[in-house]
């Protein structure tokens, strides 16, 4: 006879940790480090490589263009249908920080304005880059959507300053409500499992937008004690059509995502890769525009469970069937040792290897704004 709590073990999804003590990668493209790969990984960790100065030809700075980013914020007028949208946008603010405007919505991405992407101001990880704005400067934030909870995709100073200014909704992954709540965020803070989805109606109903959490492969924590306790996630934003003479449009955001283990010494096209993506494309692409990660990849062997390198993103680019995608997660934060400005010179050379127009993924400066056709 099997007992109620031996079902409920049985149906919990995979990514759930059976023992209900948090959740998993349950795919062999992961491996989880222990705590002597952390220390081997400092040891290796080249300072010299990844060190800023001077001479390191960063990412260019804009502007915000303001008045552009006003008047994405307001519903595109038709000459016979009312509303109409043919246009998504997207504005790098640095490292994973996107605003991403369609439908005359508002989204931002996992928004982090400090200096620092650390528990304290004082130490941590420095930007090398400032934002190409304050966040006062922003437009009108409608949503904003969390990826996961490391410090440089989740800051507290941030996320106060938009409830005080916005009072935006938030969409986070499981386990990161009670986060919200602690800091006094109660209301409009929706807690997503893979695959939930949700709806809202904007400008008098006349804009619909779908939020979807979908998987990706990483891991959690804010300190050395509560590791993979809440949920990681990719992230779907869809303009749902209100005519029948109206496209749907699709914008896909990676958060921080693995694609591959790839030990010391192995092909890493014998590797088994994270069915993910591909799942995500069948079910839910093809997507008119994507947000990869491209940086943070060095040194291999310990960061590929857990960030992609640039052949990586072009993995995904391809699995999500995207058809615009622009690289992100590199040029604002030393978090590890390849050169900070590698990044998008191995994006190109992987998107010439394996046949693609370079235009269709490649990146953007901070402050830039990207406007595609849908």
């Amino acid at each position: 006879m099997t007992s109620t709590s031996d079902r409920s073990k049985k149906e919990l999804p995979a990514h759930h940790d059976p023992c209900g003590k948090g959740f998993v990668n349950p795919w062999p493209s992961f491996i989880r480090h222990g705590s002597w790969d952390l220390i081997k990984m400092f040891v290796e960790f080249d300072r010299k490589q990844s060190k800023v100065n001077e001479q390191t030809p960063l990412p260019k700075i804009l502007p915000v263009d303001k008045p552009l980013l006003e008047k994405l914020s307001q519903p595109q007028q038709g000459t016979d249908q009312g509303l109409r949208y043919d246009k998504v946008a997207a504005t790098w603010l640095g490292h994973a920080c996107f605003l991403v405007q369609v439908g005359g919505v508002n989204i931002l991405f996992d928004p982090v304005f400090s200096e620092r992407c650390s528990p304290s101001q004082w130490v941590g990880p420095k930007r090398f880059t400032p934002p190409p704005c304050k966040l006062d400067e922003l437009p009108r934030v409608d949503i904003v959507v969390i990826s996961h909870n490391h410090y440089d995709h989740l800051d507290l100073t941030t996320i106060r300053a938009l409830q005080q200014d916005h009072q935006p909704y938030f969409y986070v992954p499981l386990g990161n409500k009670a986060w919200f709540d602690s800091i006094g965020i109660k209301e409009k803070v929706t807690e997503c499992d893979w695959w939930d989805e949700h709806e809202h109606s904007f400008h008098d109903s006349k804009t619909g937008i779908k939020v979807i959490c979908t998987p990706c492969q990483h891991f959690t924590g804010r300190s050395m004690t509560d590791h993979y306790k809440t949920l990681w996630a990719s992230w779907v934003v869809e303009l749902i059509p209100k005519t029948v003479s109206e496209k749907g449009i699709k914008v896909f955001f990676g958060g921080d995502t693995g694609y591959r283990y790839v030990p010391k010494g192995a092909n890493e096209n014998d590797m088994p890769h994270c069915p993910a993506f591909k799942e995500i494309g069948d079910r839910v692409g093809p997507f008119d525009l994507s947000m990869i990660p491209i940086g943070a990849y060095s040194p291999r062997w310990f960061m590929s469970p857990i960030h992609c390198s640039p052949e990586d993103a072009v993995r995904v680019h391809e699995d999500i069937r995207s058809k615009r995608s622009v690289g992100m997660h590199w040029g604002t934060w030393i978090l590890t040792d390849e050169d900070v400005t590698e990044p998008p010179r191995r994006l190109e050379a992987e998107m010439r290897n394996r046949g693609h127009e370079l235009d269709t993924f490649n990146t953007v400066q901070i402050g830039e704004t990207l406007v595609v056709d849908a």
